[in-house]
């Protein structure tokens, strides 16, 4: 079975604009993305979510601008069952919306919004999310 999910990268100063800070509904930054990428596989914060820190604590992948971080998410984690749609549009069927909040390299956060929920699951960083829901800590170091 699939979990199908959205990430995005977006400005951590779009957040401003709204009461809600980083916990914003992707429907109100969508437009603002620098890439919106539809996975189809996955999509749950136990490994879509930890994938996604994992990756931004590798090889300095959170210390880039949102434009370079989007071009280097796409090239990474470009699978066949994935495409990029365009922005400020999501799919129907997608149950999880992660945004990666770029533009200061110290205090890089991703937001999870549950769609079926329709609320915020989180907002952390990368360090948080690995604590949080990698199951295989233990086993990693």
């Amino acid at each position: 079975m699939s979990t199908r999910n959205n990430i995005m990268v977006v400005d951590r100063q779009c957040s401003s604009k709204f009461e809600e800070g980083f916990a914003v509904h992707p429907d109100k930054i969508a437009n603002e993305a620098y890439v919106n990428m539809y996975m189809h596989h996955d999509g749950y914060p136990e490994w879509q979510a930890v994938h996604i820190a994992k990756w931004l604590l590798s090889h300095n992948n959170g210390c880039q601008d949102g434009s370079r971080m989007a071009s280097k998410l796409v090239h990474d984690m470009y699978y066949d069952s994935c495409y990029l749609q365009k922005t400020g549009s999501f799919q129907s069927d997608i149950e999880y919306i992660y945004t990666i909040w770029s533009g200061d390299k110290d205090k890089i956060h991703v937001t999870c919004w549950n769609i079926r929920a329709n609320e915020c699951e989180f907002v952390l960083t990368p360090k948080k999310i690995i604590s949080k829901y990698n199951t295989n800590t233990n086993k990693e170091g």
